[in-house]
């Protein structure tokens, strides 16, 4: 089956991610649930030694269910999306890497490799769309403690809570536009107000507290006072990421649990609650050279880094997709000289002979459909998707507040 048109806007099949649901445990012994630290080491760890195979498997198997009724338009083709998700992972460079293995804060100040690879990135990123993150780290690129992450957690329950709180005005008033303390004495929270208090907000908050407190339950107590191995991130698509970039360090059509978590950081630094101060460091680390990639790849890379709020990874709130109608604005000549230069600038094409031997192995072991779809995403040519309506690069959040 071809790719759904853009332009009807209907939910997704309900099977899409049938083939990836997780198989029963073959002995009936408690298997204790992965944490997102041993997720994350695991899927470093394989993509190290090119198994494509378990690591896209296990995201669509957590991202896919995410949208059965969704209005975010996915190809309806299982090997349409293994093939691009194979894609992103053949091509991807350096600080993409990093990124997934969690250490690009600490690693980019020192790595001349990464950095003259990301100043490239940084100028086609003029011109071409691209995948953004934020990691929030400090200027050592340490990520916080799990202790400091529930000390981040304490101080939005209290903002959320508080109808006359001291700490929420002073966090209100650290980035414009300022609150008047009045309006803070009656309930006003800069960032769980649009026209009025907006619980869907306030929800979404309270599911990142309850991702911090799994979190900070899944550390082990003696490493509580240790920074994170994976800093907290959010994860984005733009078709210019500065200039995205650049609105999110303005706090303008940006990322509300970010923004707060953000002026938190400040606060509890200023106030000597924290020694070192905690940021939101900024990195473009994927250049989309396919139009077919767009939805898949904002997708792909969110649950590739988890950087969810419900799992305390990260201060993605929404399924990813929803803000890349602007993709429609790249010709067709831009694509083709797009995908030349990932030719051109990366292993993509070694590293796609190198899986089909490599997957051969596993597909014998797959079950008939599933096999198929995994050797026609490396056979075949991915089919062409319609362009979309619209000509955003984000979604406005209080659009989807009630």
């Amino acid at each position: 089956m071809g790719p759904t048109r853009r332009s009807q806007r209907q939910p997704n099949a309900g099977n899409r991610n049938q083939l990836f649901t997780p198989e029963p445990s073959s002995n009936n012994s408690f298997q204790p649930a992965e944490t997102l630290h041993d997720k994350r080491r695991r899927w470093s760890t394989l993509l190290r030694d090119q198994q494509y195979h378990t690591v896209i498997t296990d995201v669509l198997a957590e991202e896919l269910k995410k949208y059965t009724n969704s209005t975010v338009i996915l190809p309806t083709s299982l090997s349409s999306i293994i093939r691009e998700c194979i894609l992103i992972l053949a091509s991807a460079p350096r600080i993409f890497t990093a990124a997934v293995d969690g250490i690009l804060t600490i690693r980019f100040p020192v790595d001349e490799d990464i950095q003259t690879e990301y100043a490239e990135i940084q100028t086609r990123a003029h011109i071409q769309p691209s995948i953004y993150i934020h990691l929030l780290a400090d200027e050592n690129g340490n990520a916080p403690s799990p202790n400091q992450y529930m000390a981040i957690r304490d101080s939005i329950l209290e903002y959320i809570g508080d109808a006359g709180s001291e700490p929420a005005s002073l966090i209100d008033n650290i980035t414009p536009p300022r609150v008047p303390r009045s309006a803070t004495i009656v309930g006003h929270r800069k960032y769980i107000w649009t026209t009025r208090r907006s619980e869907r907000r306030v929800q979404a908050l309270q599911r990142f507290c309850a991702g911090i407190l799994q979190r900070y339950l899944e550390t082990p107590q003696r490493e509580r006072d240790l920074p994170f191995a994976h800093p907290p991130g959010e994860c984005g698509y733009a078709i210019n990421s500065h200039k995205r970039l650049e609105q999110h360090r303005r706090h303008i059509s940006s990322n509300y649990i970010m923004n707060l978590v953000s002026d938190i950081c400040i606060h509890l630094h200023r106030t000597r609650q924290f020694p070192q101060l905690f940021y939101m460091h900024q990195f473009i680390i994927y250049l989309i050279f396919k139009p077919q990639q767009i939805e898949i790849a904002e997708m792909f890379c969110s649950g590739l880094l988890q950087v969810w709020v419900d799992n305390g990874g990260g201060f993605n709130h929404y399924p990813a997709g929803l803000s890349n109608a602007s993709a429609k604005r790249v010709s067709g000549e831009q694509w083709e000289e797009f995908e030349r230069y990932a030719v051109a600038n990366s292993t993509l094409l070694d590293t796609l002979r190198m899986q089909k031997d490599l997957l051969e192995s596993v597909l014998r072991d797959l079950g008939l459909e599933e096999a198929e779809a995994w050797r026609e995403a490396l056979e075949s040519e991915s089919e062409n998707l319609d362009d979309g309506d619209g000509d955003g690069d984000y979604v406005n959040e209080e659009m989807l507040d009630d």
